[in-house]
């Protein structure tokens, strides 16, 4: 049975899964100004003026440094936000503060932190760029410690206190089950980077990403397509809401003739090699392993399987946050190829001028942070409340009807990260407008590359179903 709606998590310190990003570390010492951007779009992109760094001018080809402020226009870019940092004006926004909130989670073994810093590093740039009209923004962003009572208390000291005008870029266990029927009573539609169900099944919240269970689901499909069978055991922490992370998947391997068992696992994970033997066997010769992990537990467990000669005899599969990496140096040789891993997102060496922005950014106002999925999903987030806040009248950004209807009427945002144009939504039944992923595998040496790309994730439930008829009754998801 899927689960739509999880339990309030109550315990402190629980350690859950997040399989919306990782923290692969491949930042390059200089980023080259692409000549023409490659899209990850379904539809070719045009060649596009040469990107320079953000708040630089460089020629094709140039390799640039840290940007400076200049007063060049973005180039002209087939996406939506351009390809620089808001207006790129080169002149530092003074005034009054935009205020925008977020609620996320920082907890010892749970550092959702870096997310929402990317996004922060983008305005910095924005803000040494024009800002909004001129007027800088600022992001306030409080901490839920993964308690439900902390995480009611901080949206309502965000938006009834601090009086921000949006709430966006929260990554959190706790936010969208607790605040998201107060989101909706206040007239707040909040992008976050999306965890639990209740992420995805509020009108008054759109993810940019598609979470653990959507994600696991990508990781079954390609499974199936590289030829598992007989049965499929998936692995996931023990928590209040694992039930529903690997529920997509096993009704998938299920309409698929493939029986499909959950086993819950405490952490920290303790003995790797018995955890893994155990569902290997229960697997059996040809059948399959789909880990559902952050990389400190997913990784422990697959080096367990090599170590003792199992990792070739099941097909593997795995959810975002092994598309790191660090984890595909980690497995080496004997990997190439072996794991599927979604990536709802595009690779980190991406040769796309929005990844090149993303790259250079990172390396100027967030230097001390890995590149990750995290940290572009952050980042995006912050692209996107920038173009919708300038492309308001400048009269009605303090305004949150305003600001949130906006939101609420982002059709299309083309980037070069997500497969698809994504939008916010409001859909009744629930929002899921990521819901066009890649998968990819190890190299064998260092870095995960592309296996399949830009595949849509199957209607294993009705709430897809009906955010696919929506999109393309209201040509949402399109361009």
């Amino acid at each position: 049975m899927i689960r739509r709606t999880t339990a309030v998590l109550a315990a402190t310190g629980l350690l859950a899964l997040s399989a919306c990003g990782s923290s692969a570390k491949t930042a390059a010492t200089t980023v080259a100004a692409p000549a023409s951007t490659t899209a990850t779009t379904a539809a070719a992109a045009p060649a596009t003026t040469a990107a320079a760094a953000p708040g630089t001018t460089a020629a094709a080809g140039a390799t640039t440094a840290a940007p400076a402020a200049t007063t060049a226009a973005p180039p002209a870019s087939e996406f939506t936000a351009g390809l620089g940092c808001g207006l790129n004006n080169g002149k530092k926004a003074e005034g009054a503060p935009i205020k925008l909130g977020n609620v996320s989670t920082k907890v010892p073994g749970i550092d959702f932190s870096t997310g929402p810093a990317m996004m922060d590093a983008y305005f910095k740039c924005v803000n040494e760029n024009g800002g909004i009209n001129g007027r800088p923004l600022q992001m306030l962003e409080e901490n839920d410690n993964l308690k439900p009572e902390d995480a009611a208390g901080a949206a309502k000291k965000l938006i009834e206190t601090d009086k921000v005008v949006a709430m966006v870029g929260g990554f959190s266990i706790v936010d969208c089950p607790v605040n998201g029927r107060y989101y909706a009573e206040k007239g707040y539609n909040a992008i976050v980077a999306g965890v639990p169900g209740e992420c995805f099944n509020s009108p008054a919240i759109a993810a940019l990403n598609m979470g653990p269970g959507y994600s696991a689901l990508g990781a079954a499909q390609s499974m199936v397509e590289k030829g598992v069978k007989g049965t499929v055991i998936s692995l996931t922490q023990k928590a209040p809401n694992s039930d529903y992370n690997n529920s997509l998947a096993g009704a998938y391997f299920k309409s698929k003739g493939i029986a499909w068992t959950d086993i819950l696992l405490d952490l920290p994970i303790t003995d790797p090699a018995t955890d893994i033997r155990n569902a290997i066997s229960k697997a059996g010769k040809g059948g399959g392993v789909l880990l559902n992990f952050t990389p400190e537990s997913g990784l422990p467990l697959l080096k367990a399987a090599e170590e003792q000669g199992l990792y070739k005899d099941v097909v593997w599969g795995s959810s975002t946050p092994l598309n790191d990496s660090s984890v595909a140096a980690a497995l080496g040789a004997n990997w190439k190829g072996l794991i599927n891993i979604n990536a709802e997102l595009s690779l980190l060496d991406d040769p796309n001028g929005e990844m090149e922005l993303y790259r250079t950014i990172s390396k100027r106002y967030n230097p001390s942070a890995p590149l990750g999925s995290f940290q572009q999903m952050g980042f995006i987030i912050g692209r996107i409340i920038v173009k919708t806040l300038l492309d308001m009248p400048a009269k009605d950004i303090d305004d949150p009807k305003a600001v949130n209807a906006a939101i609420k009427g982002i059709k299309n945002f083309k980037t070069g990260i997500l497969c698809k144009p994504w939008y916010f939504g409001g859909l009744p039944a629930g929002n899921v407008p990521n819901n066009v992923d890649n998968n990819v595998v190890p190299d064998g040496v260092g870095k995960m590359v592309a296996d399949k790309k830009c595949f849509a994730i199957a209607e294993v439930e009705p709430i897809l179903t009906a955010v696919r008829a929506a999109e393309v009754a209201q040509k949402l998801n399109v361009g």
